[in-house]
């Protein structure tokens, strides 16, 4: 899809709460995960825990896209002025289909409902705010309400309006912090799981720095949560890397002080400048390097020797 269809859809400023961005909370893959993320930070002092569901599995990275429309549109009464002290939302199916740039076909609606009851049952426990200060355990949506003509499970999709109720952990995040990072519309258009989260630690991490940032490839294993084995996903980031298909973000393969391998993250705005400016330099440079010959043979074509000019 191209940018213009991106934006005639997608026709508000995607959020996403802050410190969820750089850890590994949801599944990368569409197939039904079972096995819980288990994560420590380098320091020992930040953990993550997500637990599957027996019958429905992980929540995806795809499911995610339902709390960044949840977590946009309570900033935006925010940023309003409206008084959304409650953590439910209330909205249609073909209101959230739209705003996370899916269809609105029949096999959507199910793979919708799909999404919130994976998101509804995935478990999470986490220290990871106030740097370990405090514990948390949750689902991504504590209640799911939806009213229709419904006399069986499968009639899901008769579903016209519903309720969905953010846990408190990300509401008070919102509410009581700010701690939230606009997105790039164009991340509702990647179709790699791990480009996304590739996508999500780039915009927390590197953001406008000058200087990017850099980061080694075993920390991306763990901050991604991917369940692949160390040589696949060594594999499948060298493959990330080289297709360079993240909104904003440039990815260079480059190497730690220590030899680890390890991928560079830079804005490509940022990136654009700096390569016009070293262009800019290089181009003055062969100027003023131009002009002193000139000026050097001027001299020694009207008789004059450039070491007796220079006295």
């Amino acid at each position: 899809m191209g940018d213009l269809f991106v934006q005639d859809i997608i026709d508000y400023s995607p959020k996403e709460e802050r410190t969820m961005m750089e850890r590994p909370f949801f599944s990368l893959s569409k197939r039904k995960r079972n096995k819980p993320i288990d994560y420590v930070s380098d320091d020992k002092q930040v953990f993550v825990r997500v637990l599957p569901h027996p019958d429905y599995g992980m929540a995806t990275i795809w499911d995610h896209d339902i709390l960044i429309w949840c977590i946009s549109k309570v900033v935006a009464e925010k940023a309003r002025g409206s008084n959304f002290d409650s953590r439910t939302i209330y909205t249609t199916p073909h209101e959230i289909l739209r705003g996370i740039a899916r269809g609105v076909s029949g096999t959507e609606y199910r793979r919708l409902f799909e999404a919130i009851n994976r998101l509804r049952h995935t478990s999470v426990e986490t220290n990871i705010r106030a740097r370990g200060k405090q514990f948390a355990s949750f689902s991504w949506l504590s209640e799911f309400q939806g009213e229709g003509n419904i006399n069986t499970p499968d009639e899901i999709a008769n579903v016209k309006s519903i309720s969905l109720s953010l846990p408190m952990w990300i509401h008070d995040a919102i509410l009581k912090t700010d701690n939230v990072l606009t997105l790039d519309r164009e991340y509702f258009m990647l179709t790699s799981g791990l480009d996304r989260a590739l996508y999500r630690i780039a915009r927390k991490h590197a953001g406008a720095q000058t200087a990017g940032w850099t980061c080694g490839f075993p920390t991306l294993h763990m901050k991604t949560g991917s369940d692949s084995s160390v040589k696949k996903f060594n594999e499948m980031l060298k493959r990330a890397v080289k297709e360079n298909n993240l909104p904003r973000y440039q990815m260079t393969l480059t190497e730690l002080q220590d030899g680890t391998p390890a991928v560079h993250f830079i804005d490509r705005k940022i990136q654009e400048v700096q390569i016009e400016a070293k262009k800019l330099q290089a181009d003055t440079e062969r100027l003023e390097r131009l002009g002193r010959e000139d000026a050097r043979q001027a001299l020694i074509d009207s008789g004059k020797s450039p070491r007796t000019a220079k006295r």
